[in-house]
Protein backbone atom coordinates (compact mmCIF):
# COMPACT_ATOMS: atom_id res chain seq x y z
CA UNK A 1 0.00 0.00 0.00
CA UNK A 2 1.22 3.47 -0.85
CA UNK A 3 2.41 5.11 2.39
CA UNK A 4 1.00 8.53 1.46
CA UNK A 5 -2.44 7.06 0.72
CA UNK A 6 -2.30 5.02 3.93
CA UNK A 7 -1.52 8.20 5.87
CA UNK A 8 -4.47 10.02 4.29
CA UNK A 9 -6.73 7.11 5.23
CA UNK A 10 -5.37 7.02 8.77
CA UNK A 11 -3.84 3.57 8.28
CA UNK A 12 -0.47 2.36 9.53
CA UNK A 13 1.24 0.51 6.64
CA UNK A 14 3.51 -1.16 9.18
CA UNK A 15 0.57 -2.72 11.02
CA UNK A 16 0.26 -6.48 10.47
CA UNK A 17 -3.53 -6.29 10.00
CA UNK A 18 -3.20 -3.50 7.44
CA UNK A 19 -0.55 -5.47 5.52
CA UNK A 20 -2.73 -8.59 5.56
CA UNK A 21 -5.77 -6.67 4.30
CA UNK A 22 -3.65 -5.10 1.53
CA UNK A 23 -2.38 -8.56 0.50
CA UNK A 24 -5.96 -9.89 0.39
CA UNK A 25 -7.06 -6.95 -1.76
CA UNK A 26 -4.10 -7.47 -4.11
CA UNK A 27 -4.94 -11.18 -4.51
CA UNK A 28 -8.56 -10.35 -5.35
CA UNK A 29 -7.50 -7.70 -7.88
CA UNK A 30 -5.13 -10.21 -9.52
CA UNK A 31 -7.93 -12.75 -9.76
CA UNK A 32 -10.36 -10.25 -11.32
CA UNK A 33 -7.66 -9.08 -13.76
CA UNK A 34 -7.03 -12.70 -14.78
CA UNK A 35 -10.73 -13.33 -15.38
CA UNK A 36 -11.08 -10.16 -17.47
CA UNK A 37 -7.97 -11.02 -19.53
CA UNK A 38 -9.45 -14.44 -20.22
CA UNK A 39 -12.78 -12.92 -21.30
CA UNK A 40 -11.01 -10.63 -23.74
CA UNK A 41 -8.76 -13.40 -25.06
CA UNK A 42 -11.86 -15.50 -25.76
CA UNK A 43 -13.42 -12.59 -27.64
CA UNK A 44 -16.40 -12.37 -25.31
CA UNK A 45 -18.13 -9.05 -24.80
CA UNK A 46 -19.36 -7.75 -21.47
CA UNK A 47 -22.89 -8.07 -22.85
CA UNK A 48 -22.39 -11.79 -23.63
CA UNK A 49 -21.02 -12.39 -20.13
CA UNK A 50 -23.93 -10.43 -18.65
CA UNK A 51 -26.45 -12.56 -20.55
CA UNK A 52 -24.86 -15.73 -19.24
CA UNK A 53 -24.81 -14.34 -15.69
CA UNK A 54 -28.39 -13.10 -16.09
CA UNK A 55 -27.41 -9.57 -15.20
CA UNK A 56 -26.71 -6.31 -17.03
CA UNK A 57 -23.70 -5.21 -19.04
CA UNK A 58 -23.24 -2.31 -16.61
CA UNK A 59 -23.07 -4.77 -13.68
CA UNK A 60 -20.32 -6.68 -15.51
CA UNK A 61 -18.52 -3.40 -16.20
CA UNK A 62 -18.73 -2.51 -12.49
CA UNK A 63 -17.36 -5.95 -11.57
CA UNK A 64 -14.42 -5.53 -13.95
CA UNK A 65 -13.48 -2.15 -12.49
CA UNK A 66 -10.76 -2.71 -9.91
CA UNK A 67 -11.20 -1.41 -6.41
CA UNK A 68 -14.52 -3.03 -5.64
CA UNK A 69 -15.23 -5.83 -3.22
CA UNK A 70 -17.30 -8.36 -5.18
CA UNK A 71 -19.10 -11.21 -3.49
CA UNK A 72 -17.53 -14.63 -3.87
CA UNK A 73 -20.67 -15.84 -5.64
CA UNK A 74 -20.28 -13.05 -8.21
CA UNK A 75 -16.65 -13.95 -8.85
CA UNK A 76 -17.64 -17.59 -9.36
CA UNK A 77 -20.57 -16.72 -11.69
CA UNK A 78 -18.32 -14.46 -13.78
CA UNK A 79 -15.66 -17.17 -13.99
CA UNK A 80 -18.21 -19.72 -15.21
CA UNK A 81 -19.53 -17.21 -17.75
CA UNK A 82 -16.05 -16.95 -19.31
CA UNK A 83 -15.41 -20.70 -19.18
CA UNK A 84 -13.22 -20.87 -16.08
CA UNK A 85 -13.66 -22.33 -12.61
CA UNK A 86 -12.50 -20.83 -9.33
CA UNK A 87 -10.62 -22.95 -6.83
CA UNK A 88 -9.61 -21.82 -3.38
CA UNK A 89 -8.49 -23.20 -0.07
CA UNK A 90 -7.49 -22.22 3.40
CA UNK A 91 -4.00 -22.24 4.88
CA UNK A 92 -2.30 -21.17 8.06
CA UNK A 93 -0.22 -18.00 8.14
CA UNK A 94 2.95 -20.09 8.40
CA UNK A 95 2.26 -21.95 5.14
CA UNK A 96 3.59 -20.32 1.99
CA UNK A 97 1.02 -18.59 -0.17
CA UNK A 98 0.65 -19.72 -3.76
CA UNK A 99 2.15 -17.29 -6.26
CA UNK A 100 -0.70 -15.31 -7.90
CA UNK A 101 1.41 -15.11 -11.07
CA UNK A 102 0.80 -18.84 -11.56
CA UNK A 103 -2.81 -17.89 -12.37
CA UNK A 104 -1.75 -16.04 -15.49
CA UNK A 105 -1.21 -19.11 -17.73
CA UNK A 106 -4.85 -20.03 -17.18
CA UNK A 107 -5.93 -16.72 -18.62
CA UNK A 108 -3.81 -17.31 -21.69
CA UNK A 109 -4.60 -20.95 -22.36
CA UNK A 110 -5.55 -21.88 -25.89
CA UNK A 111 -8.45 -24.06 -24.72
CA UNK A 112 -11.61 -22.94 -26.51
CA UNK A 113 -14.61 -21.80 -24.52
CA UNK A 114 -17.63 -23.76 -25.79
CA UNK A 115 -20.60 -21.54 -26.61
CA UNK A 116 -24.06 -22.75 -27.53
CA UNK A 117 -26.28 -19.85 -28.51
CA UNK A 118 -25.70 -17.36 -25.74
CA UNK A 119 -24.97 -20.01 -23.08
CA UNK A 120 -21.78 -21.82 -22.27
CA UNK A 121 -21.82 -25.60 -21.91
CA UNK A 122 -21.65 -27.01 -18.38
CA UNK A 123 -21.78 -23.59 -16.74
Amino acid sequence: MDEHLAGLLGLDPGDAHTRAAAADAEALMTLVETLVKHRKKCGLTQKQVAEHMETTQSAVSDFERLGGDPRLSTVMRYARAVGLRIWFGARTESQPAPDPQTWEPLAHSEEPVPVVGHRRDAA
